[in-house]
């Protein structure tokens, strides 16, 4: 008996293993539905080859009707299954599926009523309307054709029923089913292929194997022996699949090949073990100087350089290997700088590595100019405080390790404002590049020099042996810069004062000597002569002077007659959009001193801890005084000093205080700098999360100054970069490219750029053709008492300068491009 079947179970057999194979490979969801339809269509026949007896025969009609039906169905759900359609096999198989389950149901097991078959006939006919409704909502005409063969193939299903005819009935509902799914497989593949054809074939022998049918009983079961459908119905669909996978292989070969000669990158396609270019693209060749034949020549280890060379790929990295940065080699032995992204994928059954190139060259320019600018002055080109800051401890730990000393040298320009105010601002830049230039003519090769404010230099002398040494070192230096600068014919004499401090005599540690230099510098002042002075036990007086701002910041703050003044901060067009907290002090006998006299002195005595909290109390008592009057309410931000961020009860004091004052966390913003920021990188992360969870946003202030931190600064929750007023001094269309770089970062990294001591027309003019996001400076409002920023914030706008230079569009085309190539594709 088993010899029989095997005619049977050998070609359904090695089918149905085709389909499961192709679906792992493929992972089609259609293929699923196929070999559903493949097990239901053989479980139906098979039920039909064992002899049986009479008595058995009504339960193996029953269960090949409904391996049948649920065979045809599937096949039909295969459809929407490959559109993705998961609604559409859910309406196609309740409104198809159900009725005719039930239908076969009743046929065999009912009470011999007809009701039941009329009405679950008017369900079938109603569910089956609404999935083709569905399906072809936006395809009128095969709707309405749908519709009249539904309803015209239902009147001889109920003219057998009416007859008493339940198997024949049974027979034209499968009989409706398979043209149901011919018609649909017609439609849904408008490819016509062998595939296809074949597949209508076997679907159309399907309708003479009603298993429902004993009129032709004999004729089904001999049907079952050979299933003539079936077989052509599996080889079908496997052409089918084939026909699209080479469909697909065909259209992948042709987008790689568009790709490579459309791509304006560098793009590679070579073997992971040999290393042997298979394609190239024009725009490899051309960067790396070869022609294509002289490309395809070489390896890709020759190409690269200062990298090992592995035997393969696989050897040196992951596969695919991540994005990382390479240095390529060009024919003529120059080098640049390319980052790759790779990966592998199949071509011919081969595996093979397509590799991406982007020339990163000029943003590399771009990113040294940006780190060079971030820590030298742009007007003389030497160091800035922070940028002297950062290598001043290591220069006199290097010079102690070799058993010598140091000298600082603190410097100041008197009466050079009177230099700016007569001759104008060019002639007074002038003047700083000469002196710049002179102070870098005294310097060895391991001295430093800085410009650290508007008219203050600092010049550290390492290795010196003894005081002698270093005395003669600044006196060298004094002598060039009191010879007269000749600038456009004029000559200009400024009188130079410089205090000095040798270590370790007069300090063992940088801090010490630095402010010891700077005590010695204002008592070189107070002679009225150029003159250079060494730091002495008398000055002790400039540490009593600060001993009485301690002492002045205490009585302030018992009496809280500090003052905070509000500076706008404005978008280019004049809105207000927020305000930044200033604090003043107004001592009533030393006078107004200014903040960069008390705020050094606060946070070196630890009094800028309860200074900063008063700062706060006080913005929101007068956010909730704005608030009663009717005011406009915008963002305040308030200035947070290093001391106050590490104290372990920062977060919470400051969600306490917006709590107890009943101000929202929107209205108050906390400006932090760079190197508060990553003194302490993990617990800096922790605490500003914190605050960011309670609604509190954060902006770095005076951003620029530590181009090293960029990259950590896109983990932490900053909403704002507070550009940083040596950027913005002076700015124009030519010299606006890294300040387009810091914007451009800036909004890729989703924060917005405020640009801080805007003054003159012509850099308003500029930051906002760089889409610079708000502007702070006198240009639009100097810092404010509360009663005088009032009408203000009533307005809601400050006053645009209303004549503004109009730069060309084409000065700007020379930086956009530049940003823009740089992008992620």
């Amino acid at each position: 008996m088993l010899a029989s079947f095997l005619p049977l179970f050998l070609p359904f057999f090695f089918i149905g293993v085709l389909l499961i194979l192709l679906r792992q490979i493929r992972g089609d969801d259609r293929i699923r539905w196929w070999i559903c339809a493949w097990l239901c269509r053989a479980f139906s026949l098979l039920m039909l080859l064992p002899v049986r007896s009479a008595h058995q025969l009504l339960l193996v009609q029953f269960l090949s009707s409904l391996g049948s039906l649920a065979a045809v169905l599937c096949c039909i759900l295969s459809l929407p299954a490959a559109r993705k359609d998961t609604r559409q096999i859910y309406w196609a198989g309740i409104g198809l599926g159900v009725p005719a389950l039930a239908f076969a149901t009743f046929v065999f097991f009912g009470d011999g009523s007809y009701w039941p078959l009329y009405l679950i006939l008017t369900l079938g006919f109603s569910g089956g309307a609404c999935a083709a409704a569905r399906r072809f909502r936006h395809e009128k005409h095969r709707l309405m054709l749908i519709l009249l063969l539904g309803a015209l193939s239902c009147i001889p299903v109920a003219l057998a029923v009416s007859h008493g005819d339940r198997l024949g009935a049974l027979s034209l509902i499968f009989v409706q089913l398979v043209f149901i799914c011919i018609l649909m497989f017609w439609w849904d593949y408008p490819r016509r292929s062998a595939g296809l054809y074949l597949t209508l074939l076997g679907f159309a022998l399907w309708i003479f194997s009603s298993p429902a049918s004993t009129h032709f009983l004999h004729w089904t079961i001999f049907y079952a022996s050979i299933a003539p459908g079936e077989r052509l119905v599996g080889i079908g669909m496997i052409m089918i699949l084939v026909q699209d996978s080479l469909k697909r292989a065909h259209q992948a070969a042709s987008d790689l090949e568009t790709l490579l000669e459309q791509s304006p990158h560098m793009l590679w396609l070579i073997d992971p073990q040999t290393l042997e270019f298979h394609r190239v693209n024009q725009v490899a060749a051309d960067a790396h100087g070869y022609s294509l034949e002289e490309f395809r020549k070489l390896h890709w280890t020759d190409i690269i350089a200062r990298e090992p060379a592995p035997q393969k790929l696989g050897d040196s990295q992951e596969t695919p290997r991540p994005t990382h940065a390479s240095l390529h080699m060009r024919k003529d032995g120059t080098v640049f700088p390319v980052d790759i992204e790779a990966r592998d994928i199949l071509i011919d059954g081969k595996q093979r590595r397509l590799i991406l190139g982007i020339n990163v060259t000029e943003r590399e320019l771009l990113l040294e100019r940006f780190a060079y600018n971030a820590s030298h002055d742009s007007i003389t080109g030497l160091h800035s405080r922070e940028g002297f800051m950062g290598r001043e401890d290591q220069l006199f730990q290097q010079s102690q390790r070799k058993g010598k000393g140091v000298a600082m040298a603190c410097l100041t320009l008197r009466q050079f404002k009177a230099v700016n105010d007569t001759y104008g601002d060019h002639i007074g830049d002038q003047c700083l590049q000469a002196i710049a230039k002179r102070i870098k003519d005294s310097l060895r090769g391991c001295d430093m020099a800085a410009r650290t404010a508007g008219d203050h230099f600092k010049v550290l002398f390492c290795d010196v042996s003894d005081s002698a040494e270093a005395e003669v070192l600044v006196q060298g230096l004094l002598t060039l810069l009191v010879a007269p600068i000749i600038i456009e014919e004029l000559s200009i004499r400024i009188r130079i004062s410089i205090g000095f401090a040798i270590g370790p005599e007069d300090g063992n540690e940088m801090a010490k000597l630095r402010s010891r230099a700077q005590t010695a510098m204002w008592e070189a002042r107070k002679l009225g002569v150029s003159h250079a002075l060494r730091f002495h036990s008398d000055h002790y007086q400039g540490e009593a002077d600060d001993l009485r701002i301690v002492a002045a910041i205490e009585e302030m703050l018992e009496a809280g007659t500090f003052e905070v003044h509000y500076q706008p901060v404005c978008r280019p067009t004049g809105e207000i959009m927020g305000l930044e907290a200033l604090l003043r002090m107004p001592h009533p006998t030393l006078g107004s001193i200014s903040p960069a006299i008390f705020i050094p002195v606060a946070e070196e005595s630890g009094l800028i801890i309860p200074l900063g909290q008063w700062v706060l109390e006080r913005v929101c008592s007068q956010i909730n005084q704005w608030k009663q009057q009717g005011l406009p309410l915008v963002p305040v931000a308030v200035n947070i000093s290093g001391l106050q961020f590490r104290q372990s009860d920062f977060s919470s004091r400051i969600v306490n205080t917006l709590d107890s004052f009943n101000i929202p966390s929107r209205l108050v913003h906390l400006e932090l700098t760079e190197t508060t920021v990553l003194r302490n990188i993990s617990d800096a992360l922790d605490e500003m999360q914190k605050l960011s969870a309670n609604g509190i946003h954060f902006s770095i202030d005076d951003f620029g100054t530590g181009y090293s931190s960029l990259g950590r600064l896109q983990e932490m929750p900053i909403s704002m970069l507070k550009l940083d007023r040596s950027f913005v001094r002076g700015i124009t269309p030519a010299s606006s490219m890294v300040v387009a770089a810091i914007i451009s970062l800036a909004h890729a990294l989703g924060m917005k750029v405020i640009a801080e001591g805007v003054e003159e027309e012509s850099e308003l003019q500029v930051l906002r053709q760089l889409d610079c996001d708000m502007i702070q400076g006198f240009i639009f409002s100097k810092p404010l008492p509360p009663r005088m920023l009032e009408p203000l914030l009533y307005h809601g706008r400050c006053d645009v300068p209303t004549r503004m230079p109009i730069w060309p569009a084409e000065v700007f085309r020379t930086v956009r491009p530049i940003l823009s190539s740089d992008r992620p594709d």
